[in-house]
């Protein structure tokens, strides 16, 4: 991993840091940040480096407490808990947060297959993501303070028997999080979706309640399903997976205009960071889990367009189906052309 990533972007720092500190004078209550993954996972590692450059470029008035491997809460569930006010930050998978806010689902539509990694960053950092960022603000009472993390690519895995084609996903049970579209998604290819917390995955696994899961590498390698019987893995060319930063509404009231500025602008340069780190991740653990027995295939380009035309002949019911706004498919359909 390149230590200048790891490092956390620091070019622009004295420009961006503010000079004049007169009005970070009453130091606000800590930032208390959850976080379900354990220390040396991305989404932890990249609220650490966030605190760490915002106490700094506060002058040590802007204070962050971090608590990671769910002791608050798991990511199911601490979207709400920000909503409440008993938790100041944290980052929830997309899934999580549209069964709130349903327009979250247009991520997941086949219209984005074989969409870049970043042309899928452009597109949340553009109209659309301002849009779903005051939907969701709207609707939680929260504030979504800046870019979107991301997951990296969402692929399928499973123990016993091999995933190479699309073909292979037949009559399998499918673990995945949450979230409509992804559970549609498992169905077109003819699997059977089973909506179940990441922390139950390893032990479904092994006791063969499912036959595979839909997930990053980075959670196959932390969470060491390898132990478990992982054995395949296969890239549809379908969902890059996303985390929604989320801030409750009362810390950011708290915050001065200029400490919400400093705020965004450390997160931002924290996620520029991350969505670059991720993807150098996901080479070095193709090759890790390679070392390991563990077989990846791509789906090829053609295999990949040809399902993602099947999918879009069920896009328009799935879309009245999922409630997804015409304000937000026409942002989306702008986005991609």
């Amino acid at each position: 991993m390149l230590t200048s990533v790891r490092n956390f972007v620091a070019a622009g720092t004295a420009i961006a840091t503010l000079t004049c500190f007169s009005n970070f004078a009453m130091a606000q209550d800590k930032l208390v940040i959850s976080t379900a993954t354990p220390p040396l996972h991305m989404r932890t590692l990249t609220m650490t480096r966030f605190a760490e450059e915002l106490e700094r470029r506060s002058a040590g008035v802007l204070k962050v407490d971090i608590f990671d491997s769910s002791q608050l809460y798991n990511a199911r569930d601490v979207g709400k808990a920000v909503a409440r006010g008993d938790v100041g930050m944290a980052t929830v998978p997309s899934p999580y947060l549209s069964r709130i806010e349903a327009n979250i689902n247009v991520l997941d539509l086949p219209m984005l297959n074989g969409l870049s990694e970043e042309k899928r960053s452009a597109l949340l950092d553009g109209p659309l993501g301002q849009k779903l960022n005051d939907l969701i603000s709207a609707k939680m009472d929260i504030v979504v303070p800046g870019k979107w993390p991301t997951l990296g690519r969402v692929m399928y895995w499973s123990t016993s028997k091999p995933l190479t084609t699309f073909e292979d996903l037949r009559g399998m049970q499918i673990r995945i999080p949450g979230g409509a579209a992804p559970a549609a998604r498992v169905e077109a290819m003819g699997g059977v979706p089973v909506v179940m917390p990441n922390s139950d995955t390893a032990l479904a696994l092994q006791q063969g309640i499912v036959d595979a899961t839909m997930g990053t590498i980075e959670a196959v390698v932390q969470q060491k399903l390898t132990d478990v019987g992982v054995s395949h893995g296969f890239w549809d060319q379908g969902i890059v997976g996303f985390l929604i930063p989320v801030v409750s509404r009362k810390y950011w009231s708290s915050l001065s205009a200029e400490q919400q500025a400093l705020f965004t602008q450390v997160w931002n340069e924290g996620v520029e960071a991350q969505r670059i780190e991720i993807f150098q991740l996901d080479e070095e653990y193709r090759a890790a889990l390679a070392k390991q027995g563990v077989k990846i295939s791509d789906a090829s380009t053609a295999a990949a367009e040809f399902v993602g035309d099947e999918m879009m002949l069920m896009q328009a019911g799935l879309v009245e189906t999922l409630g997804i706004s015409d304000d937000v498919m026409a942002l989306a359909k702008a986005a991609v052309k």
